[in-house]
């Protein structure tokens, strides 16, 4: 069944030209020749540099911190080359045997939220998976970290946009950046801009969480979103020594 998924959610990428490949990306809009180029070279000498095949949809979201389409063998080399500590699947099902015997060999941890088959209004994903998978990404124990769902697209877009309400951006700003890797539909729309949550930060949380500000404070006061440290602390109590590092 995952392969027929997966295979579903390729096909469904080329039909529709959507791509980001290799060192140079392409825009969703874009063809995807190049991607599907390089992914049938021909082979050439054993001596030869292995292939740097991005995943679909690839793109770094802030240092260390990337997305895109369910990862293949083919991926495999450009995988390697990113150092990961974690990869995070939003899929029915965990990795594939091949991803899961690559990140056996080079220490990657493998964390897997489950998401439904079909999500309630047209949504593959539910606000508590949203926040489990925001705890894993803002720790820096899991950085570097590729994030991914079966498309690289809407599950993981969501996940991304409510990251970034998490850390101030702009409404606008949200969704131009969700519209680069999916379409935004009404309930997309709504599900980012209701989402509510408490989230516990890690005492190694990731250094670009609030892109520059101050902490003091308006981490407290963040208008939509309960912030709680592991400890159980407050906001305030925890990051009074830290401020000047947060700018």
């Amino acid at each position: 069944m995952e392969s027929s998924l997966i295979s579903s959610a390729l096909e469904d990428d080329h039909e529709h030209g959507s791509c980001r490949s290799t060192e140079s990306s392409c825009t969703p809009n874009e063809s995807n020749t190049a991607a599907v180029t390089i992914g049938h070279a021909a082979v050439g000498d054993d001596d030869d540099p292995p292939l740097l095949v991005t995943p679909l949809r690839y793109g770094t979201v802030q240092p260390k911190l990337y997305r895109g389409l369910y990862p293949r063998k083919i991926n495999i080399p450009f995988l390697r080359r990113l150092k990961l500590r974690t990869i995070l699947s939003l899929t029915p099902e965990p990795l594939e045997e091949d991803i899961q015997n690559f990140c056996k060999e080079e220490g990657i941890e493998m964390k897997h939220i489950k998401l439904s088959k079909t999500g309630k209004k047209g949504l593959p994903i539910s606000y508590k998976e949203v926040t489990q998978a925001i705890e894993i990404i803002i720790s820096q124990q899991h950085s570097p970290l590729y994030i991914h769902c079966l498309n690289g697209s809407q599950a993981t877009s969501l996940v991304i946009a409510c990251l970034r309400k998490l850390s101030f951006w702009r409404t606008s700003s949200i969704f131009s950046e969700f519209m680069y890797y999916s379409e935004v539909s009404a309930a997309d729309h709504k599900f980012v801009e209701e989402y509510k949550a408490e989230i516990v930060l890690p005492e190694d949380t990731v250094p670009w969480i609030w892109m520059g500000l101050s902490r003091k404070g308006i981490v407290e006061n963040h208008p939509t979103v309960k912030i709680k440290n592991a400890n159980n602390s407050t906001a305030r109590e925890a990051t009074g020594d830290n401020e000047e590092g947060a700018r």
